[in-house]
Order: C-alpha cells, then sequence, then structure tokens
C-alpha cells in the first residue's frame, strides 16, 4: 500500500509536469471550446498520463527496492545487500545502505566473538565466579563451577543474594565491611561460606567492580582455603609444640645438669634421717623434728621427680595394665581430692592395654581432678570415662591412624578457660592460681608424662561450661599380668651377704652403707670403679651383689659391671640412676635381669631393692 501510494503520488506530480499550459488554458474556456478542440484536450491529456505512468514507475522501482532492503537489514537478514547499481542519487542511496550494512555485521561480528570469550572465560573458569548487584545484593550471574562447588542449580542460584552464600557468622562483617560503588575498585578478604548442604568452607574472595551487565556491579572470584588454612593452623601447633619441646628441652638440660647432686643431697638427708630415727627412742622430743626434716626432704624428692619428668628425663617403669584398673584404683582417692561439694561419675568400657608406667599416670589423674575441683569452687561434677577412639575420633583429634588408641576422659564443669589461657597449660610454671598456690608444673608434668609413653594430649573448654581432658593412649594387644597380691606376712629384708657398694658420693655411699649394715649386710664401699676392682680382687670371699652409680668418674657403671664379670662371673648387679640419660650406659641390660634403682631413694628402697635383686639371682630348688 505504502508502494502504491507513493506510485500514484509520482504519477500526478509527473502528469502535472507534462501537459502543456495551453491545454490548461483551454480546459479552462470549456464553454467557448468546439468539439475539435475537446478531443484535442483529451487525447493530450491521456498522453500526459501516459507518460507520467512510465515514468513514475521508473521512479518508483528502486525507491520500493531501497525500502524493502532497508526493512531486511532492520529485520537483521545477515548477508542481505542492494541490488542497486545506479549513479543517480538512488544508486548512492543503495550504496550507502549496503555500506550500513557492511558495518552494522562487523559490529555484530566482534560483538558475538567477544560474547565468546566472555563465556569462554566466565563458564569454563575452574574458579567459582559470581555476579551481583552493588545495589540489592542479588546475584546476576554464575559460572559452572560456582555451581558446582556450592551445589545449588543456576536457577536456584541467581535466585539467591550474596549473603547467602555467607556463613550465618559472617552477616555481620559483612554488612560492616561493604563499600561504596564507584568504577575499577578491587578488594579482597577471606570469608566463611556455606554450601547448599550446609557444608562450611573458608573461601578467598576477589572482588571488582563494573558495568559492564548495565548497571552498577560486583564481580567476584572465589578460591577454596579451607585445607590451606587447616594446613597452616596445623603448621602453626606444630610450631608450638616445637616451641614447647625447645623449652622443655631447655629446662631438661638444666634440671639434668643438676640432677646427680640434688638427688644426691636428697638421698643423703632421707639416709641420715632414717639413720637418726632408727637410734632414737619413739618417746624422744627430737625424734619429731627429724620426722620434719625428712618430710621436706620427700617433698623435695617429689618437687625433683617432676621437675626431670617434665624434662623427659626422669626413670620410667613402663609396664602392660588395664587403664580400667587404674581408675577403678584412683576412684576412692579421687572423691577424696574434689571433696564432698563434687560429684565424681565413672564410665568405663572395654578398652584393653596400654603401656604406662602406672605410678605416672596416677599422677596424671591426681593432677587433673586436682585442677578440676579448683575450677569449681560452687560444687559440681567430675566425670572420668575411658572408651576405644573410633575412626572418625582419631580423624577429628588428627591421630596415627596406623594404631589403634583408647582415651581417658576427664570432663568437669567448672568455670572452663578462655582461647589465651588454653594455648599455655602445659607450659612449665604457667599457672593462673595465686601466687603461692601452684607451681604451675601439674600439666606440663601430665603433658610429659602421657608423651613420654607414645600418647597424645587434647583439650576441650568453653568459659562457663566446662573443660574436657582427653588423654589417648596407643592400645595393645597383650594381656595384663594379674596384680600381685602382698603377703600379710612381714617383709624379710635382712641379710647377711656381702654387698660391694660403688658411689662417688661420699654423703650417699655413706648412708647406703650405714643402711645395709644396719640390716646385717657386710658391705664393701668403694669411691669409684677402679678402687671397686681393686676390692673385689683382694676380697676372698663371697660377692653377692654389686650396687654402682650408672655415671662415675673413670669408669661407668656399666664399664664397671663388665669388668667385674670377668673377674667375678655371675655377680648381679643393681644399678643406681638419677635421670633417663644414664639409661642410655645401659641399654640392653633390662633382658638380663639387672635391675634399677632411682634417685633420690630412702633407706628402706635401697634395702628392698638390695634384697630383691639377691634373692632373685638364687637359683631355685
Amino acid at each position: 500500500m505504502r508502494g502504491i501510494g507513493l506510485r500514484a503520488r509520482l504519477i500526478g506530480l509527473v502528469a502535472a509536469a507534462i501537459v502543456p499550459p495551453t491545454v490548461l488554458a483551454w480546459f479552462s474556456d470549456w464553454s467557448t471550446a468546439s468539439v475539435g478542440n475537446i478531443a484535442a484536450i483529451v487525447g493530450a491529456i491521456a498522453f500526459s498520463c501516459g507518460m507520467a505512468f512510465v515514468v513514475g514507475t521508473a521512479l518508483v522501482k528502486p525507491i520500493a527496492e531501497l525500502t524493502d532492503d532497508a526493512h531486511a537489514l532492520a529485520a537483521g537478514v545477515t548477508g542481505h545487500r542492494t541490488a542497486i547499481r545506479t549513479t543517480d542519487e538512488i544508486g548512492r542511496l543503495g550504496m550507502a545502505l549496503n555500506q550500513m550494512a557492511d558495518t552494522i555485521e562487523r559490529r555484530n561480528t566482534a560483538l558475538a566473538d567477544n560474547e565468546r570469550r566472555y563465556r569462554f572465560l566466565f563458564d569454563s573458569n575452574p574458579l567459582p565466579m559470581w555476579a551481583w548487584d552493588a545495589e540489592t545484593t542479588n546475584i546476576l550471574a554464575v559460572n559452572e563451577a560456582a555451581i558446582d562447588k556450592y551445589g545449588y542449580d543456576r536457577q536456584r542460584f541467581l535466585s539467591l543474594s550474596i549473603t547467602d552464600l555467607l556463613d550465618p557468622s559472617e552477616v555481620t562483617r559483612f554488612r560492616g565491611a561493604r563499600l561504596p560503588f564507584s568504577e575499577s575498585r578491587q578488594n579482597a578478604g577471606t570469608w566463611m561460606h556455606c554450601a547448599a548442604d550446609g557444608q562450611r568452607m573458608e573461601m578467598e574472595v576477589i572482588t571488582t567492580s563494573s558495568r559492564r551487565l548495565g548497571r552498577a556491579s560486583w564481580l567476584s572470584v572465589g578460591i577454596d582455603v579451607t585445607a590451606r588454612r587447616e594446613a597452616e593452623r596445623a603448621l602453626a601447633r606444630s610450631e608450638e609444640q616445637l616451641r614447647q619441646s625447645q623449652k622443655m628441652e631447655a629446662i631438661g638440660t638444666f634440671a639434668g645438669g643438676i640432677s646427680h647432686d640434688f638427688n644426691n643431697l636428697l638421698t643423703g638427708m632421707l639416709g641420715y634421717c632414717d639413720l637418726l630415727l632408727a637410734q632414737r627412742p619413739a618417746d624422744d622430743p627430737a625424734r619429731k623434728d627429724v620426722q620434719e626434716i625428712r618430710a621436706l626432704a620427700v617433698r623435695g624428692t617429689e618437687l625433683s621427680r617432676q621437675i626431670l619428668a617434665v624434662s623427659r628425663r626422669q626413670v620410667l617403669q613402663p609396664v602392660v595394665l588395664d587403664p580400667n584398673d587404674v581408675v577403678r584404683g584412683m576412684e576412692r582417692l579421687l572423691r577424696r581430692v574434689i571433696g564432698e561439694n563434687i560429684a565424681l561419675h565413672t564410665q568405663l568400657e572395654e578398652v584393653g592395654t596400654v603401656r604406662a608406667d602406672a605410678s605416672q599416670l596416677e599422677q596424671v589423674l591426681l593432677n587433673l581432678a586436682s585442677n578440676a575441683r579448683d575450677a569449681m569452687p560452687e560444687g559440681g561434677a567430675l566425670c572420668v570415662d575411658t572408651a576405644p577412639v573410633s575412626a572418625e575420633a582419631r580423624q577429628q583429634f588428627r591421630l596415627d591412624a596406623a594404631l589403634d588408641w583408647m582415651v581417658i576422659r576427664m570432663r568437669d564443669t567448672g568455670t572452663g578457660m578462655t582461647d589465651a589461657v588454653r594455648a599455655h597449660i602445659f607450659e612449665p610454671f604457667f599457672t593462673t592460681k595465686p601466687r603461692g598456690k601452684g607451681t604451675g608444673l601439674g600439666l606440663a608434668l601430665a603433658y610429659s608424662m602421657i608423651d613420654q609413653v607414645g600418647g597424645e594430649f587434647r583439650v576441650e573448654s568453653t568459659v562457663g561450661v566446662g573443660t574436657t581432658f582427653h588423654l589417648l593412649l596407643p592400645r595393645l594387644t597383650e594381656i595384663a599380668p594379674p596384680q600381685r597380691i602382698a603377703d600379710d606376712l612381714p617383709e624379710q629384708l635382712d641379710g647377711t651377704e656381702t654387698v660391694l657398694l660403688v658411689e662417688d658420693e661420699d654423703t650417699v655411699r655413706t648412708v647406703a652403707t650405714a643402711a645395709l649394715e644396719r640390716r646385717g649386710y657386710r658391705v664393701l664401699a668403694a669411691a669409684g670403679g677402679e678402687a671397686a676392682l681393686a676390692i673385689a680382687h683382694a676380697f676372698n670371699g663371697s660377692i653377692a651383689l654389686l650396687v654402682t652409680d650408672v655415671v662415675m668418674p673413670g669408669l661407668s657403671g656399666r664399664q664397671l659391671a663388665e669388668r667385674l664379670d670377668q673377674m667375678r662371673p655371675g655377680v648381679p648387679v643393681l644399678y643406681v640412676s638419677g635421670y633417663t640419660e644414664d639409661t642410655v650406659l645401659l641399654k640392653g641390660l633390662g633382658a638380663d635381669g639387672h635391675t634399677l634403682l632411682p634417685k633420690p631413694f630412702t633407706s628402706l628402697e635401697l634395702v628392698r631393692r638390695v634384697r630383691a635383686a639377691i634373692d632373685a639371682s638364687v637359683p631355685v630348688g
């Protein structure tokens, strides 16, 4: 219709241009015209209309073609061009139309290429990416990696807000950290995110601003750093444990350096006190003073042992035992320690056996119970239970998966600890108790004792809720030997045998000699290995036992025993040692039946061990 109207208008214009003015004049004087004139007028008009039709058609056809070409270009028909190639104005118009079509196609091609590149970089990126509205925080676009990472389908993802990806604990921090939008701004940070299944992830998010989506928006790239951060935390824990070990090693070096002298002094004090008590009648007023001195020496002995235990230089005597037997044996004592206002509950499962020093394990339980009592001044409950450690718990506690484990748990309902306090509780001499109320060695001692038998310590604590200590020990398949029942008969400690006593510390040698001679033994005392060999060579009688210190000037105790065995084969040996460094010199001797007496010791302990060593060497039958 548009082409027909245009053609009619053009024909009218052409006709008006072709009809001669004289014909129009004749037509205006129609009333006076003759028949011939009228016929001439009609013919002229017909001729003019015909000519107008021919000329109008020639003009309208290319314009209509240009109109159709423009419609095709507007409709996006690819590759369409006008066929008009004339040199007049219409031809030039067609040429411009073709040039415009070329330009549009080039730009569309470039735009499509950019779109493909964007999709490749966005959708194929292995890192999760999402774009979100700077004002509403609604998510506008998301790539496949983000869909896989968070577990939402695309439609659901695009209905979320950026805060829906955050862990609830992070929402407040996010709102406080939001920055006003501006072009070319970048920021980065680590946030705790939650996936569709509730899994928490630490994500390092890098965000940049853009208006490429037609609005103010942010484009974020997320990197899951959960494993890396856990590794960093594990490394920090390892470094802290290393520092702790170095502290304990420094204390151990110090303690080891003075242990011989200190233990010798304590042994001498205890020995002289025992000698005085044996010489004083029961009603002697001075007897009480001697007993007080002896009690102080015993306290010094316990302190020395604690320091050596913390420094891992105490002489250990691990055996195969059932932890449940230890807990049952301690139950009455634990009730006395915690007091009547604290309820004690025990729940013991079958856990097999472990290899540990029974007295040290008891000391650990006492230390933990004492701390629990102090954490519950108004009363509460202390729960002690044993159980095998499950595979999930082994993973949680980061235990050696190749070993089977059991746990002794002590859980109180006390005041709990802050993270800052919990980070230092195993450090020697660290204490939160008032001055004079604690040494700060209790938990350090407990940690060292458990560590020395291959165990692990774990602590969980919440302020106002309570604290749980996990004592984790490797389980064994061995059966614990039956506990020896003490005889009702009194110990027979006296003897008439000859003992070769070798000790370089005069005080210890003197009191040990006196303690043995009071029991009837004959003592050959020597201050060193060479002197002992000379005495043994000159003595014509039988030597029933060699009692020797491990570390001495000249010959060590081990070297002395070997030399004496060549001179007098079969003489048993009782070694005396102050700390575990000495046991290096005794390596391999335990299987031969040789025994070890730790310093400091009392006169009764010495006599008892001497009697046991001599009796063990006598053939049965």
